[in-house]
């Protein structure tokens, strides 16, 4: 058997392609209304996954790679970079999380890439993922969120705030003025065009997942308040209790809801915790 392989061993070698390499079956570049967006695929004839990415983190990075070479015997699993991301072309700005969804599906669309699919991704992904299943229920089968924020973070960065806010505290001042850069989707330092105002009352009133699968993979938990000790608790209060409404939050998106916790207290868990990723990526279609 090994003289059969040996060929194909030595051909992928001078096309400079390890053994445990995996190679997409479709990649490129595909119009979605004027600009192209980049989709990397490695399809089979299992149920399709496609994988969403934090905020600002593009698809074509790699990082998901190992995690794939797990996952390709039980799903066919597609990623990609959006507008202004990776290899992805910029389009119109600013933009709405409905915008970002309709511009997923036109370019799973023009990649043959048909629904319906299942999602998983890390932090910003679940917004995405979530108004994906407003606007086009029937074509999501479930999901997996990778440390999710719960549902108003970056509102509540930007207007938790009081009008006239004043301090003599530069470390405050700072940190203040990058929170409220979230209310400009055009700050230059900011690395997608989101208005995230327009976006949080898109996803206010998105619908559940109903009884679809939704499995909550998140960091594990601190005993330390999200903000520094310099902000004020009158202000500090509002993330802290966002945050302590996260779990009834994740709840309430299905009646088929597992929440688990990490070891890693990292954020990006596909990443510093890779085991637990892809198992419950594969409990989805268990």
């Amino acid at each position: 058997m090994f003289y059969k392989l040996l060929p194909i061993c030595l051909i992928l070698l001078s096309l400079g392609v390890s053994a445990n390499e995996i190679i997409p079956t479709k990649s490129g570049m595909y119009d979605v209304g004027g600009f192209s967006l980049y989709l990397e695929c490695y399809e089979n004839d299992k149920p399709k996954l496609i994988l969403e990415q934090g905020f600002g983190r593009s698809g074509s990075d790699g990082v998901w790679l190992d995690n794939i070479k797990e996952l390709k015997d039980q799903y066919s699993v597609c990623l990609y970079d959006r507008s202004g991301l990776g290899k992805s072309e910029k389009g119109p700005v600013p933009f709405t999380i409905n915008d970002n969804v309709r511009r997923l599906r036109a370019l799973l669309s023009a990649a043959n890439i048909n629904p319906p699919y299942y999602f998983a991704g890390g932090s910003y992904a679940s917004y995405i993922i979530t108004a994906y299943n407003n606007l086009y229920p029937d074509e999501v089968l479930g999901a997996v969120f990778i440390a999710p924020p719960t549902l108003g973070y970056f509102y509540t960065m930007g207007t938790r705030w009081p009008q006239g806010f004043e301090t003599d505290n530069e470390e405050l001042k700072r940190y203040m003025e990058f929170e409220q850069s979230v209310l400009n989707p055009m700050f230059e330092r900011v690395p997608e065009n989101v208005d995230h105002m327009k976006s949080y009352k898109l996803l206010s009133n998105s619908n559940d997942f109903e009884s679809k699968p939704i499995i909550v993979i998140r960091s594990k938990q601190s005993e330390e308040p999200y903000d520094p000790p310099f902000v004020p608790d009158v202000i500090a209060e509002r993330m802290e209790s966002l945050e302590q409404g996260a779990e009834n939050y994740f709840k309430s998106l299905s009646t088929d809801v597992e929440i688990v916790y990490s070891e890693s207290d990292k954020h990006h868990l596909h990443i510093s915790d890779p085991e637990l990723v892809v198992s419950k990526i594969k409990a989805l279609t268990k």
